[in-house]
């Protein structure tokens, strides 16, 4: 009897946790933006592929995802890092479209395949899109199909 007591405290424990992602609307996932999404990973993984660490043009960046994230030396940083453990990187097929569970729901993911050159492991990559304009927020490569919320300590 206690072993189904906890049973299902355990499953209703598990039910009442608050999911931080859902499927994105059809409204938010046109074909269009996932182009958009596809373009820009396969243009930055071509980037790491050729060694041109060069600042990206052709794509409407976030500010300061722009200034930190990929300027010159972050992208030659981080394709380093990844050709080095992965070799060649390709986006490959689209996987799912997320959005944030909130209120301000603002933003979306659109997650792809990776093919990677040195490994079989399954690994994804994250395009990250503002709704207002497609402006792209930022680009991830992952293990999970649920992209990392990331959360900032508040100076006090």
């Amino acid at each position: 009897m206690k072993k189904l007591f906890w049973i299902m405290s355990l499953m209703l424990l598990c039910n009442c946790m608050p999911k931080y992602f859902l499927p994105l609307p059809k409204k938010n996932a046109s074909n269009e933006r996932i182009d958009k999404a596809r373009s820009f990973a396969e243009y930055y993984y071509n980037k790491c592929n050729t060694k041109d660490f060069s600042e990206i043009q052709g794509y409407v960046m976030d500010v300061n995802t722009k200034k930190f994230g990929f300027s010159p030396e972050e992208i030659e940083k981080y394709c380093s890092r990844k050709t080095e453990r992965y070799g060649k990187i390709t986006v490959g097929e689209f996987n799912k479209g997320l959005t944030v569970a909130r209120p301000t729901d603002f933003y979306d993911y659109f997650i792809f395949k990776a093919n990677l050159e040195k490994t079989d492991s399954l690994k994804y990559i994250v395009v990250g899109l503002f709704r207002d304009k497609d402006v792209i927020g930022g680009m991830r490569f992952t293990d999970t199909t649920n992209p990392k919320l990331v959360r900032t300590k508040r100076k006090k």
